[in-house]
């Protein structure tokens, strides 16, 4: 596997989580407003929203203004562009 293609899908995994949660941010809102640990919170975002333990951290050291209509969608245009990318890499 290319490190091209690696970054690729690490990256890609990040972003992929971001936009889940963005999607229900409802859900995400409500998980933090329950009092526990960082360690809780991690596992019960991993459960919530079936992502990696790496993936759920990216999401709690996420900033708020993340949440905004226009960082939401560089998000999803991200995303796109790297899946884009990954079938390029995978074409080659």
């Amino acid at each position: 596997m290319t490190d091209d293609r690696q970054n690729l899908l690490a990256r890609r995994e990040f972003i992929a989580a971001y936009v889940k949660v963005l999607d229900r941010l409802s859900e995400l809102i409500e998980l933090c407003s329950v009092d526990r640990d960082t360690a809780e919170l991690r596992r019960a975002l991993q459960d919530t929203f079936a992502i990696s333990e790496v993936a759920a951290d990216a999401i709690l050291m996420l900033q708020v203004r993340r949440f905004a209509p226009s960082e939401m969608q560089k998000i999803r245009d991200e995303l796109a562009d790297i899946d884009a990318q990954l079938e390029l890499l995978e074409g080659s």
